[in-house]
């Protein structure tokens, strides 16, 4: 399975803003390899992507419009939406309490960031635990969230 992928043949960009178009591959993908399902390969003239978001839409990941720029950087509040609807429950449990001190309970976001935060899939800035949710990302920022939702013992306590 592959997480991630460069953003050229020879390139993968870790500082490159992470798209949306990239999160639903990444969520795709984890999703997939834990339920025995495939993604279908992009139809000539098709978006790459277009399989991926289907497929998210398909399988309760994201709602169908959710997104519709999907060449555009993704939040970290959407990310965490994102993110947050991949596998069961009981694969998010929670190892540690605590919360983000900028996701407030009245943003979209807050649900799943502290779904994520609980179990210890996302943090906060050094210093001020600001979990920044109308920021970008970049892509090794994400890369490491989605390591985390992949393989639980990478998680934080």
């Amino acid at each position: 399975m592959a997480l991630a992928n460069g953003t050229s043949q020879t390139k993968f960009s870790p500082d490159a803003a992470f798209t949306t178009a990239q999160a639903l591959t990444a969520a795709a993908n984890i999703h997939s390899v834990y339920n025995g399902k495939t993604v279908r390969a992009a139809g000539a003239g098709e978006a790459w992507y277009l399989p991926y978001a289907e497929y998210c839409v398909k399988n309760g990941i994201v709602k169908a419009g959710q997104f519709t720029a999907y060449d555009a950087p993704i939040t970290r509040g959407d990310m965490a939406i994102v993110f947050a609807n991949i596998l069961p429950a009981e694969e998010y449990a929670a190892v540690r309490d605590g919360s983000n001190p900028d996701v407030t309970s009245n943003l979209a976001c807050y649900a799943a960031v502290q779904k994520l935060y609980n179990a210890g899939i996302v943090g906060g800035d050094a210093g001020t635990g600001n979990y920044r949710p109308n920021d970008g990302i970049k892509r090794s920022e994400a890369c490491v969230i989605f390591t985390r939702i992949a393989i639980a013992e990478m998680r934080a306590k």
